[in-house]
Order: structure tokens, then C-alpha cells, then sequence
């Protein structure tokens, strides 16, 4: 089921009605079509599948505008206004009560909201816009980077702690930033007007959300290595090598889904998993902390098998 915005959707009868020769045509609906601004000579995207048809602009629309008080809120600010980002609000006015919280909210505007920008600003209040945005055919493209970004941060997190290079590890934290920005706007995509990347379009968000957290995973671990830096046994490095080549195989199989595979991977997993617990009893004490969040990021990108195929099938 595609969601057309934040509107709930509408179910609605039309006749077909025969032109010249073999064509038939349905009319377009006037809401939507005033919503998103479609006009005589437009391209439309018209997506097939099973019995349905979803016909789809690249086009955003104008969402909505929305008034929130977060006053008050210091600790769910963040989270309240990302949500309003992510369901496709392009236009949000928020109360706050003190300095502090505005800092925060011009914080999350800045560096979380593609296209966003701060359009009035008074005593006790703030109000930011939509000015630009990414069209949603990049979705796959955004989506893949933000793949590649959480993928090099293993990879290069383990390269950082065999160098004992602090530096580059702080440096590593700072990525994730990158991350949280892409799967804001990859959500937002999806809850408004969806992706071809995706047929399913909640089983895609579950994917991306669970990317986002994987990523927040590796920074995770390269902040506590940065600050606390230990040298790791053999078989643990062999073990965040093979996590790092788990989640790897996880994003050539979005890439280029094939059931087989599929079944490889999730045997895979498992197997991965067992040997993470079994290694809990004999890892040096200074590494079990490591050790825990690798068994997290293989349960945590196993558990996106059934979500992967739900958006492939």
C-alpha cells in the first residue's frame, strides 16, 4: 500500500471512458491533482502491479503546515520535530519557552532537514519551511549512500583501532550525522510519496530505520574506542571483520535481491550469531563491550531479512 501524503487516503469510483481507437482513460482526481500541481502535458509515472495501478508524480505537493508547542520538551524536542519532518509537513511553526531550546531546534533544522530553512524567528517562537528539496527519484541513490556510509565506518573503524589512530575514530562518530540526515528524508520519501525502490513501502522504512540504527551502532563503538582505545585479541578482529562482511552481504542482496541467496544469508547469520555467544566466555574482559555490539549488528541485520523480501516479492 503507497501512502500519497499525510492526508489519510481516499477511496474513490471512476469510469472509464474510451477515446479513439483501443485507449481508455480515468480522470485524475481534482484534489489531488491541485495538490501537486499537475497540468495539461505532465508526466506521470503509472506503476503496475497485481490488480492495481499507482499512478505517481515527482512532484512533493504542499503538505501541510502544522503548529507544536515543544515547550518545555528538552528532551523529546529533537524527536517531536523529526517526526513532523519524516511524516511530510513542509511547513512547521514551534512555541519553545527557553534559549536552550531554541538552539535545538535550529540545530535539527540545520543539520537533519534536506531543504528546510528557518523563515521567522521572534521572542518565543520559530518557523521553518520547506525552500528546496531532493526529488524523490533520488531516493534510490540517497539510499544507497547512506548504505556505503555505515559500511565504510566498520570497516574503517577497525582499521583506526589496529592503527591506534584516536583521531581518525573521533572523525569516524562524526559520519553518523550523515546518516541520520539521509534516512530522515529516505522516511520522509516513503510517508509521503513513496518509491519504486520499494513496492512495500512500510517494510522500506523498517529497512532504512534499522540502517540509521546500525549506523548509530559503528559510531557507537568507534566513540567508546576513541576515548578508551584497547588492543584487540586475533579473534575478536577476525569476528568484527566477518560482522563487518555480514552487513556488506546484506546491502548486495538489496541491491540485487535473489531468494537463494537470501537463504545463504540468513543461514549465514545465524551461524555468525552462535559464534559471537560462544565466544562471550573466553574474550579478554576489555573487549566484552566490542564483543556485544558486533552480536548486536548481526542480530540486528539478520533480523531485516523478512523486511528485504517483503519489498522484493
Amino acid at each position: 500500500m503507497y501512502n500519497f501524503g499525510v492526508d489519510e487516503v481516499s477511496f474513490m469510483i471512476r469510469k472509464v471512458i474510451q477515446l479513439a481507437g483501443n485507449t481508455l482513460v480515468v480522470s485524475l482526481p481534482a484534489k489531488w491533482v491541485k495538490q501537486y500541481g499537475v497540468h495539461k502535458g505532465d508526466e506521470v509515472d503509472v506503476i503496475q502491479k497485481d490488480q492495481g495501478l499507482l499512478v505517481q508524480t515527482a512532484r512533493t505537493g504542499e503538505s501541510g503546515k502544522i503548529t507544536v508547542d515543544v515547550s518545555g520538551r528538552r528532551y523529546a524536542l529533537k524527536r517531536i520535530l523529526g517526526a513532523l519532518y519524516k511524516v511530510g509537513y513542509d511547513e512547521v511553526h514551534a512555541r519553545f519557552s527557553s534559549l536552550v531550546e531554541l538552539q535545538q531546534i535550529q540545530e535539527v533544522v540545520r543539520e537533519a532537514f534536506i531543504g528546510f530553512e528557518v523563515i521567522d524567528q521572534k521572542k518565543d517562537s520559530v518557523t521553518f519551511k520547506k525552500v528546496s528539496h531532493i526529488e524523490p527519484k533520488e531516493f534510490s541513490a540517497m539510499v544507497r549512500r547512506m548504505f556505503l556510509i555505515v559500511i565504510s565506518a566498520g570497516e574503517d573503524t577497525l582499521a583506526a583501532l589496529n592503527n591506534k589512530d584516536a583521531q581518525w575514530l573521533s572523525a569516524i562518530v562524526m559520519r553518523d550525522k550523515d546518516v541520520n540526515k539521509i534516512a530522515d528524508f529516505c522516511r520522509r520519501v516513503l510517508n509521503t510519496t513513496g518509491s519504486q525502490e520499494y513496492r512495500r513501502p512500510a517494510p522500506g522504512y523498517f529497512i532504512v530505520e534499522q540502517v540509521e540504527k546500525l549506523g548509530d551502532q559503528y559510531r557507537d563503538i568507534a566513540a567508546e574506542l576513541a576515548k578508551d582505545p584497547i588492543e584487540i585479541s586475533a579473534e575478536t578482529q577476525k569476528l568484527f571483520n566477518e560482522t563487518n562482511a555480514y552487513f556488506k552481504s546484506f546491502y548486495n542482496l538489496h541491491n540485487a535481491f535473489d531468494l537463494e541467496k537470501m537463504d545463504e544469508f540468513y543461514e549465514h547469520g545465524v551461524k555468525l550469531r552462535k559464534e559471537l555467544s560462544g565466544y562471550f566466555e573466553k574474550v579478554p574482559r576489555q573487549e566484552l563491550r566490542l564483543l556485544f555490539s558486533l552480536q548486536n549488528i548481526v542480530t540486528s541485520t539478520l533480523d531485516m531479512n523478512g523486511a528485504l523480501m517483503s519489498v522484493h516479492l
